[in-house]
């Protein structure tokens, strides 16, 4: 929660408040969105101009569901009279500063940083879930990890939260910098992995790695840099930071790590956990060995809270997949279906095909991809659709691609000797969202037709691509 007065003292005399009422400075907002079909009774709307969208444009409909006031550039009239317009001259500018001066209150929360190329949703989940068994926790909300987002879910801190678990996005090097300097640094950092994400602005995955050592190193010397052991790039980042290093992975190295990995990849493997000289065993209803790592990364930050290794045992067998990532559905025609929609990148397709290649599977039954276009990748996009391709033959029976660059996936899996009859290609102007919904119904119909009981179906593809609208057609 934040008040009037957070968002008055923070900008000074570059504020203005239009209202058929005089505001009073400690009027307390629930929480803020830059979305108006999120907003609650008691919400601040920041309307932004985007890229695509004006965010004044939806004033009206955020005071109609009850938020409380908009924090904006230019005023509208279509609002009740006693409804507050915070007129700034840049509303970035000044969410920023409000959270800045609203964080610096809250001197008692360790904030938690999170980035990396895969998984920093699901890790942001993980470390949530097992802090919250010692002491209240805030955690980004979805997926609010960037420039918006994260002033946003700083501005939800309460004065019991004990730890604040921040996702935090970038897709150019100094952007977690500018991030920190704005706003607010953590005290710890994780860091997932280094991998092909955001290409398209990064350049190369050297860049990747450069723009995600940021977070590490802007940490405090008693500040914690939690690594991803197995990932050489995270690994290196341990040379860039003066805070603490805890790594957590399967390598020996790893001072948080995992040791005899069994039970099924797609349902949820067992292992046991490692911290200096204790043990316990783990059975985890996350998939795949991806599964493995975030678990690792989630208790690796509560060996860092003191936590016991009992707790945090415990705690990493309550969790469950974050929706959107491996969750396990009914499929169609009885088979089981991995919705994986939220987001792709090359690394995370083919985690998730090995891990349908590795699990057990009934008799005669097939493993099909569904997969949508890999965006921001830029030059490198047909390089990386052709790979990802490549990695299917042997590992997936039927590919089914949707889009534009998704023609590569088949180019790649047939290369790689997946036979031409199972593969299909369904092409749609990604920009014309009717043509890509009816590729995504074409290939709805192919599947409801095609699928057998058993059969294994993964559904992936870019966050732009909203795969998930094909789980009602299924």
């Amino acid at each position: 929660m934040f008040t009037l007065n957070d968002i008055l003292q923070s900008n000074t005399d570059q504020i203005h408040i239009q209202s058929s009422t005089t505001p009073d400075p400690a009027l307390v907002f629930r929480s803020a969105h830059h979305d108006s079909r999120l907003i609650t009774p008691g919400d601040l709307f920041i309307a932004r101009k985007g890229t695509n969208s004006d965010g004044h444009h939806f004033i009206p409909a955020a005071a109609r569901a009850g938020a409380l006031a908009a924090l904006c550039s230019t005023p509208t009239n279509d609002v009740p009279p006693n409804f507050l317009q915070i007129i700034v001259p840049d509303v970035l500018t000044a969410l920023h500063a409000t959270a800045r001066a609203r964080t610096q209150r809250q001197k008692d929360t360790v904030r938690i940083g999170i980035t990396g190329s895969n998984g920093k949703t699901s890790t942001k989940d993980a470390v949530a879930a097992v802090l919250s068994h010692k002491a209240p926790t805030l955690k980004t909300y979805a997926s609010y990890n960037h420039e918006l987002g994260y002033p946003i879910t700083l501005l939800r801190l309460e004065p019991q939260y004990r730890y604040a678990v921040l996702e935090m996005g970038a897709q150019r090097v100094g952007e977690l910098t500018w991030l920190c300097n704005s706003i607010a640094s953590p005290h710890w950092s994780i860091i997932t992995t280094v991998g092909a994400a955001h290409l398209e602005y990064f350049g190369t995955q050297e860049r990747v790695a450069i723009g995600k050592s940021e977070l590490v190193q802007v940490l405090p010397p008693d500040g914690f840099a939690i690594l991803n052991y197995d990932d050489e790039r995270v690994r290196a980042m341990a040379a860039k930071t003066q805070a603490r290093i805890l790594y957590y992975g399967t390598g020996e190295g790893a001072t948080v790590r995992a040791s005899n990995i069994g039970g099924d990849t797609l349902f949820g493997h067992s292992f046991t956990l490692h911290y200096h000289d204790q043990q316990r065993p783990v059975q985890l209803r996350l998939p795949g060995e991806h599964g493995v790592t975030i678990a690792l990364a989630a208790a690796a930050t509560g060996c860092a809270a003191e936590m016991s290794l009992d707790d945090i045992a415990s705690a990493l067998e309550d969790l469950s997949p974050t929706p959107g990532r491996c969750e396990i559905k009914p499929g169609p025609n009885n088979s089981i279906l991995i919705d994986d929609s939220f987001n792709a990148n090359r690394q995370s397709i083919i985690a998730n095909t090995s891990a349908m290649h590795n699990t057990s599977q009934a008799p005669n039954g097939k493993r099909w991809a569904i997969l949508g276009d890999i965006f921001q990748l830029g030059t490198y996009a047909r390089a990386e659709h052709s790979t990802c391709g490549s990695s299917l033959a042997g590992r997936v029976d039927y590919l089914i691609a949707i889009g534009d660059q998704a023609r590569f996936y088949v180019e790649g899996a047939i290369a790689s000797g997946m036979p031409e009859k199972n593969a299909y290609y369904f092409s749609a102007d990604v920009n014309n969202s009717a043509e890509l919904e009816a590729a995504k119904r074409a290939a709805a119909d192919l599947l409801k037709h095609e699928v057998r009981p058993g059969d294994l179906v993964l559904l992936k593809g870019s966050r732009g691509m909203r795969m998930e609208t094909m789980l009602a057609m299924l």
